[in-house]
């Protein structure tokens, strides 16, 4: 997704969740089926989910300041709620339960 698509998205979805990854990093293949199974929760059905490779997105990378990976980010009504980078289930959990209230 490009910078200017992820834009769009952030100001066009109630509830957006977005999850930064990159091929080469283990940690983010570990999350990658919790943040799955959140997507797949029926507590998060209005909540959209956006995997963003930064690999292949650099100007999503540098606009973001993304220095460690897994990162994500929690927006409701186009406005930031929370970003960070973090190998902890709960701390994801807790995003996108912030972004679904």
């Amino acid at each position: 997704m490009t910078l200017p698509e992820l834009i769009d998205q952030i100001k066009s979805q109630p509830r957006l969740f977005i999850r930064f990854h990159a091929s080469w990093c283990g940690v983010c293949k570990l999350l990658a089926p919790h943040v799955r199974s959140l997507k797949e929760a029926e507590a998060m059905s209005e909540v959209k989910f956006i995997d963003v490779d930064v690999e292949e997105h650099l100007d999503v990378k540098k606009a973001f300041k993304i220095n460690d990976l897994p990162y994500f980010a929690g927006f409701k009504d186009g406005k930031l709620l929370e970003e960070f980078a973090t190998a902890k289930k709960d701390k994801v959990s807790e995003l996108a339960e912030a972004c679904a209230s």
